[in-house]
């Protein structure tokens, strides 16, 4: 079980400190416990029913109220917002809520379960817009505070694969005609939920896509686009130093005049570079979505 302190909780549930400790004193909403030096710490259990009221507070219930319920009652109205269809901005706020519970307890189960209302509400494209990538920023955010564990980070990411191999997998087979695209991550890159969701667009598309997926030696892609004569090569940066990035780009561009050079990923101030570079870069989903219906 993780140990958090207030802080900590104040940058999960994005609720000041200063208004728990009110929540604690005035209601009793949260029972801290004391190390030997009298700190206060948290449980996992405390952080998850925190973001359970952060989360019926995000639908107009009264603190006061909120703090009356018992850990049945709570559940049970989340779980009918869950299915309330009429105020999707709040039913997305829940789904990241216990997204993030799941990712805390290591609960696949309760991570499946919103998923797929997720994903029936929402679809597969704005499910990763509005949960999957705004997930993945805040407990990037976590993990960089070491308010996550790694492992807990790892869990989560690997949730996310499976489910996108599985909505990939039951895609129709592409057609012969259409775009080729290779999709590769560098020697140095592990973050693999990007790519892998451009890798369900394109086929979506119905275009092909070859996956190479992460940590790709440079003189394999290069055997790779030799046997396979792509249209499109595709790699994402997160996280990379722009010097790196820019060696990275300015190779393929040089190396394979075939194929288009597609980059996204957060790379900064490097846009500018794209100027005067073969590469594309390109910065959101409605980007790739152009580029996949061009002839």
């Amino acid at each position: 079980m993780s140990v958090y302190s207030i802080k900590d909780l104040e940058r999960i549930s994005s609720t000041k400190a200063h208004t728990i400790r009110i929540w604690e004193q005035r209601y009793g909403l949260l029972t801290p416990e004391r190390t030997d030096t009298n700190v206060r710490y948290y449980n996992d259990d405390q952080l998850k029913k925190l973001l359970n009221v952060c989360t019926l507070l995000n639908v107009g219930l009264k603190i006061s109220h909120i703090s009356q319920m018992s850990k049945q009652q709570m559940t049970q109205e989340i779980d009918k917002l869950l299915t309330d269809h009429r105020d999707e901005d709040a039913q997305i706020e829940a789904i990241i809520n216990q997204s993030l519970i799941s990712t805390a307890t290591f609960d696949a189960t309760l991570f499946t379960k919103n998923f797929e209302k997720a994903v029936s509400l929402l679809g597969w494209v704005k499910t990763y817009e509005r949960i999957i990538y705004p997930l993945l920023v805040r407990t990037g955010l976590m993990w960089m505070k070491d308010d996550l564990l790694p492992s807990q980070e790892h869990f989560l990411s690997n949730l996310i694969r499976q489910k996108l191999f599985s909505a990939i997998d039951r895609l129709p087979p592409p057609g012969e005609e259409s775009q080729k695209w290779l999709l590769f991550l560098n020697e140095e890159e592990d973050h693999e939920i990007g790519l892998l969701f451009a890798h369900y667009l394109i086929r979506q598309h119905g275009h092909q896509s070859i996956y190479l997926g992460v940590r790709v030696p440079y003189n394999d892609l290069s055997k790779v686009v030799a046997a396979s004569n792509p249209t499109h090569i595709y790699s994402f940066f997160v996280g990379h130093h722009e010097q790196k990035a820019s060696e990275v780009i300015t190779r393929l561009s040089a190396d394979f005049e075939g194929p288009k050079i597609l980059i996204s990923g957060s790379l900064g101030n490097m846009r500018e570079y794209f100027e005067n570079s073969r590469a594309t870069y390109v910065p959101n989903i409605l980007k790739l979505t152009e580029i996949l219906h061009a002839t």
